[in-house]
């Protein structure tokens, strides 16, 4: 098993090639101007808040990950590795840092939406809060461009004995050390931060059932504003499932094409075909449940059209509350809504 070289390169598929870079092309301009928007729409708000903060982080690694989809197109077309030896080490760390960039910010979405529903009196200072979040965002980018710069150092370009013409970008480590690596990278981009994901979503899960329970005797204040936190909790928890969902098939499919010494036949390709699209469409759908699930980022589109230029009388420059008259009863609302999504 051990060879002194090991192709890395995306399955070049003999399937046609237009229906492919068809499909891959809708998901690539979608996930960027959707996320893009998001973006533009929270920082033209200016709605800096840990969880927003957390919002943009995800959108950021979706739009990093979609930079992958032209290269891998490229390969579809042509057996050739065209871009060099930067460019295959480019491919490979946007890859994997993308990946983990985004697999530990949903992780935090649900640590942050745990704390915020049991919290009651807003103990903890919200600057405080901004502070480790911002804090966990660049350590979280720190240790996701750290993680791929091995197997980047090990990748080159090689062309073939047969044919000169076609180059491939590999890497030197053999397929043992490659095996190891794709089981540390399930370790430490999926399994761990899916772990704590599904423990702090399965609280989470049951303790707003505990709540909605209990909400029916509490006061109509009380019960607008547990609203908001349902809005909110059921935005984190729908990125959660979909990224269970479409992510899971990926690294099945990893870790059987790791250890399967079959080759690449036709259902492995269309396999890695489908996979690969799955993990694409989540980085779209993110920010579609953002624009679905929070009213208040429809109605920041459909006032000021997300230019933070053109301001409109009835609400301020934030995306996650209306600044009108307040009442007494709408005090509690009001201040909670100027902190959450």
């Amino acid at each position: 098993m051990n060879k002194s070289l090991v192709d890395v390169g995306p399955l070049v598929l003999s399937l046609p090639a237009i229906p492919q870079l068809l499909i891959l092309g809708i998901i690539f301009v979608l996930s960027v101007l959707l996320n893009s928007l998001s973006i533009i729409c929270i920082i033209g708000a200016k709605a800096i808040t840990p969880i927003n903060l957390l919002i943009i982080n995800l959108a950021i690694s979706d739009i990093l990950y979609a930079l992958t989809i032209p290269m891998f197109a490229v390969h579809i077309v042509t057996p050739s590795w065209p871009f060099g030896r930067l460019g295959c080490q480019l491919a490979i760390s946007i890859d994997i840092i993308a990946m983990i960039v985004g697999v530990y910010t949903i992780t935090a979405l649900s640590i942050e939406r745990y704390i915020d529903v049991r919290e009651r009196n807003r103990r903890y200072n919200d600057q405080l809060k901004l502070f480790f979040v911002i804090f966990y965002i660049i350590i979280l980018w720190i240790f996701g461009i750290l993680f791929p710069l091995p197997m980047s150092l090990s990748l080159f370009v090689y062309s073939r004995e047969k044919d000169k013409r076609i180059i491939d970008c590999r890497s030197n480590w053999t397929s043992n050390d490659l095996s190891h690596y794709v089981e540390l990278k399930f370790v430490f981009a999926y399994l761990f931060p899916s772990i704590i994901t599904c423990l702090f979503s399965f609280r989470l899960i049951l303790f707003v059932h505990r709540w909605s329970m209990k909400s029916r005797r509490l006061s109509s204040t009380n019960n607008s504003l547990n609203i908001y936190k349902r809005r909110a909790t059921t935005l984190v928890l729908s990125i959660i499932i979909s990224f269970f969902v479409l992510w899971s098939p990926l690294w099945i499919f990893q870790l059987y094409d790791t250890y399967n010494q079959r080759g690449p036949t036709i259902y492995i390709q269309i396999l890695n075909f489908i996979t690969i699209v799955f993990v694409h469409t989540n980085g779209l759908l993110n920010p579609l449940f953002y624009l679905l699930l929070t009213q208040n980022f429809r109605d920041y589109l459909k006032i000021n059209k997300c230019f933070p230029w053109k301001k409109s009388p009835k609400y301020s420059q934030t995306l996650v509350y209306r600044r009108k008259a307040i009442t007494n009863q709408d005090q509690t609302i009001t201040s909670f809504r100027q902190q959450h999504t």
